[in-house]
């Protein structure tokens, strides 16, 4: 960790040196596409900013979600708390992953570009920028469209559906392994558009997409037609028979108009959120990588070699005797299921919320600073950020061994404190004291669950 400053939050205002109520607006306005063309061209991809577009918008997420759950809570609707944390976690764990992979998938691209392109667009024309944004989009409904009638694909994408609620914090579920499935349908576009558009669209894209994930939100009007919305994402992650596989739009629903896969969203049928098989866990880890093994069941089951291959290449709902994507009768129209949801004791949420705070921080200025890190205290810092996320989780899971793993981890951390200290705002005698007193707690919490089980025993 020598020579490595994280940088301070003055510093993390990335385009200006200070926050103004102009860059406030202009940061606000990149969430829902509404940005200048100049600002967001850039010549090569040295002069892209260092901290992303999605990175600089992580303070809006947070309002944004916070805004949200306020007025859900207000209107008799409280959100879950362990569903929200482990949504957002997953999020963190796939950009903490995604710092290793920076710019290999992105090779084949630049290859192409710099070998092979028909034409020269001008980085800095209008024009350039408005074909950039449409060929991203265009894509991005094709990848997202195979990433559900693909079952190998969809082994990553179904992380994102596997919430059962339905907020801002569900934009950001997102899969570990998704991206390498992606960047092949992303290829054609390197014979003419400019690299550093294809990675600003996509990010703008993804920004978008986040508002979408409400309920708050009932209809924008006319721009139904054009846009996707809330309402058309809605159907998108119902578990409904009439929301399957329909409404894949990235921000233009034109396409799904185009080919055959847009629906409504129906007055007369409540949706259920989540996946048709849902599973019933909030491991962060174990979600990423779960399905996988149920592919690999479903393969094996068959008896002959072309439906052991159909079962990967073939949609999540097929099998012998059916259509390509399966047979959607067998989904419930009007699907009747409880939410996954543990009890637990409201201290339990104050633990998990202090460090899950910890946790952003360490993910947040890790990303900002990565490349300032040796490679071993790179991957070490990812490997923590996904042990500790996956801990939380595991809490709420209430598994045997929970508080066991936790205690660990917050030994761990003692160990390692002058490595983490420069990623929380916390001085290092502080972060000693809160993984002390965790330790603590935990080392309680687990002899009270022992002895809770030894007293259900005796009296079974």
């Amino acid at each position: 960790m020598a020579g490595f400053r994280p940088k301070t939050v003055e510093s993390l205002t990335a385009d200006n040196d200070t926050i103004s109520g102009a860059h406030v607006l202009k940061m606000f306005g990149r969430m829902f596409y509404l940005v200048d063309p100049a600002e967001s061209s850039y010549e090569d991809i040295s002069s892209i900013p260092p901290a992303g577009y999605i990175q600089q918008a992580l303070p809006y997420f947070f309002g944004m979600m916070f805004l949200e759950w306020t007025i859900l809570y207000l209107k008799g609707k409280p959100q879950s708390i362990a569903d929200g944390m482990m949504s957002t976690a997953h999020g963190l764990i796939m950009s903490a992953v995604e710092l290793l992979m920076a710019g290999i998938l992105f090779t084949a691209y630049m290859y192409i570009y710099n070998n092979h392109r028909l034409v020269d667009l001008e980085w800095d024309s209008t024009i350039t920028w408005i074909l950039a944004g449409l060929s991203i989009d265009f894509c991005y409904y094709w990848v997202h469209r195979a990433a559900h009638e693909i079952n190998i694909l969809w082994a990553a994408h179904q992380v994102h559906h596997s919430s059962e609620e339905y907020n801002l914090s569900t934009a950001l579920r997102q899969s570990v392994f998704q991206g390498w499935g992606a960047w092949p349908f992303y290829l054609p576009m390197a014979f003419f558009i400019p690299p550093t558009h294809a990675i600003i669209h996509k990010e703008l894209n993804l920004l978008y997409q986040f508002w979408i994930h409400t309920e708050l939100v009932r209809t924008i009007g006319p721009l139904e037609h054009i846009l996707n919305t809330a309402s058309h994402h809605r159907v998108h992650h119902g578990a409904n028979r009439y929301c399957l596989d329909m409404n894949y739009a990235g921000v233009l629903i034109i396409w799904d108009r185009m080919f055959g896969t847009f629906a409504w969203e129906r007055s007369d049928i409540e949706i259920v959120y989540g996946l048709v098989d849902q599973p019933q866990f909030y491991n962060p880890f174990k979600h990423q990588v779960y399905y996988y093994g149920k592919v690999w069941e479903k393969a094996r089951s068959m008896d002959n070699w072309a439906d052991f291959f159909c079962a990967f290449f073939k949609g999540p709902g097929w099998f012998p005797g059916t259509e390509r994507l399966g047979d959607p009768t067998f989904v419930d129209e009007r699907p009747v299921r409880s939410k996954y949801s543990p009890s637990c004791s409201p201290l339990l949420h104050l633990y998990t919320i202090m460090h899950f705070v910890f946790t952003v921080q360490t993910a947040d200025l890790m990303a900002r600073g990565f490349q300032g890190l040796s490679q071993l205290n790179g991957l070490l810092l990812i490997a923590y950020v996904i042990w500790s996320l996956t801990s939380l989780g595991v809490l709420y899971d209430r598994t045997r061994w929970a508080w066991l793993g936790e205690i660990t981890r917050c030994a761990a951390s003692l160990m390692f404190l002058n490595t983490l200290a420069p990623f929380t705002i916390l001085q290092e005698s502080s972060l000693q004291a809160v993984y002390t007193g965790s330790a603590v707690l935990g080392t309680a919490c687990l002899l009270y669950d022992n002895v809770l089980a030894g007293n259900k025993q005796k009296t079974q």
